[in-house]
């Protein structure tokens, strides 16, 4: 789990990220809201033994709610983000916390109308190279752009995009499938 990311978030977790971002908005908490919650899925990510006690259900609620408070307590955890913790933890839902983060930081991005965008590679970009790809988003969503990278040794070479639902797939393992299906159509 530690190793998996999350990129969607369920039902559940969208519901808690959604009252989260609510509350933080109203209490003019957001920016605070939004590290320490990025923070603290950073130690689930990091710690093989935090990763599992969100995930397993061989945890008893009350446990995991003493944990998690704990450890948001010596992490420096937002009372905001805390109390969100203790109350997931609390229903049964800490399996969701990962995917309430994703969610959250999606709400906070379009609040402040920044596009996401996903460049996958065969091999990683080098800064200059990544620059390049940003500034042309940029102008071509007319606002920010927050890149991130994966990099995918199947493309072959060249890179696919993926903004929000649109995928554009310059790579040469598609061209080459492309090359592959004309000539048997020939």
């Amino acid at each position: 789990m530690a190793n998996a990311p999350i990129t969607q978030a369920s039902e559940a977790a969208q519901r808690y990220a959604t009252a989260l971002f609510e509350l933080a908005q109203d209490k003019g908490q957001l920016s605070e809201t939004h590290r320490s919650f990025a923070e603290f899925v950073a130690l689930v990510r990091e710690n093989e033994d935090l990763a599992r006690l969100v995930a397993s259900p061989a945890f008893t609620r009350d446990d995991k709610k003493a944990a998690l408070l704990a450890i948001a307590d010596g992490a420096g955890v937002s009372p905001l983000v805390k109390n969100l913790l203790g109350v997931m933890a609390e229903n049964g839902r800490s399996r969701d916390i990962l995917g309430a983060q994703v969610a959250f930081d999606t709400l906070y991005a379009n609040q402040r109308g920044v596009k996401r965008a996903v460049a996958r590679t065969a091999k990683p970009m080098s800064a200059d190279q990544r620059a390049r790809l940003e500034g042309i988003l940029a102008k071509a969503v007319g606002g920010e752009v927050e890149l991130s990278e994966e990099v995918d040794e199947s493309l072959i070479g060249g890179v696919q995009l993926q903004i929000g639902s649109t995928l554009v797939d310059a790579s040469l393992a598609a061209k080459l499938d492309r090359m592959n299906s004309a000539m048997k159509g020939a």
